[in-house]
């Protein structure tokens, strides 16, 4: 509801009613106003649905917040996950035995 296909471009037309819970919420984008779309929104894609918000509006500014905050949260965690240059390799000194450890 809202959202209206336009020339292969996806713009929201009007603003749509009702909670978008965090937990819901897989991605966003912002919509700016120009040619092709005639009002600024966020368009918040979810579990179910398409929503299309008014960024001037306070709880939508808060929605952002928190989907910022986790994706700097997720952020941190797989940073851990990648392989860093710097970090020690353990190396197998004799069998079945990580004694030694080498910086590569």
């Amino acid at each position: 509801k809202g959202v209206q296909m336009q020339r292969d471009v996806q713009c929201c037309m009007l603003y749509s009613q009702g909670k978008v819970r965090t937990k819901d919420v897989l991605r966003f984008e912002v919509q700016t106003e120009g040619p092709d779309c005639s009002i600024q929104a966020i368009i918040i894609y979810t579990k179910k649905a398409v929503k299309c918000a008014d960024p001037r509006d306070r709880k939508v500014k808060r929605l952002l917040r928190k989907l910022l905050q986790r994706q700097r949260t997720k952020a941190r965690r797989t940073m851990w996950l990648l392989p860093h240059d710097n970090l020690p390799v353990m190396a197998e000194d004799k069998k079945d035995n990580w004694a030694a450890l080498n910086v590569e």
